[in-house]
């Protein structure tokens, strides 16, 4: 669109010259202009109107560093260090109230046959000794041998019916 600007050619007292931008670019840039004051309003419009987004899965929140954590951190740590570690000499683990992450920390006991222990004492009551730790399904004399050193019992047999 091709225009020619009065004001212009009384300043200079001649006509633009046809690959002048200023021949066509005033009202083509006034149009960019409003176009592109118009797609930002409509932008901020539908970000003020869209919907609160909820937190997306496991989304992150930190919390200020004033607020430890309930138990405290340090206790959390030593007893996750303690449970992580095998057994000192002299150590043992009472296996009539131990659970099953301090039982794994018998040698030759992994997780799944700590949770056996846990369940057959569940369901029969505390051992009480080595002979009744016997009738634990896996456990054999190799085995009670290898743990006497680390093993105590604190539980009374309960009398037979």
């Amino acid at each position: 669109m091709r225009r020619s600007f009065p004001a212009l050619r009384a300043l200079n007292g001649c006509r633009l010259p046809a690959g002048d931008p200023l021949a066509f670019g005033m009202d083509d840039r006034k149009a960019a202009l409003r176009l592109a004051l118009l797609a930002l309003a409509g932008a901020g419009v539908r970000l003020a109107l869209a919907p609160a987004k909820a937190a997306a899965p496991g989304d992150v929140r930190l919390a200020s560093v004033d607020t430890p954590p309930p138990g405290g951190l340090r206790a959390t740590a030593r007893n996750a260090a303690r449970l992580a570690r095998p057994l000192l000499p002299g150590e043992r683990v009472d296996l009539d109230r131990a659970d099953v992450t301090e039982i794994t920390r018998l040698p030759r006991i992994g997780p799944a046959f700590a949770q056996r222990i846990v369940d057959w004492r569940d369901r029969h009551g505390p051992f009480g000794g080595l002979g009744r730790f016997d009738s634990v399904p896996g456990v054999g004399p190799k085995l009670l041998e290898s743990l006497r050193s680390y093993v105590m019992f604190s539980g009374v047999i309960p009398p037979a019916p």
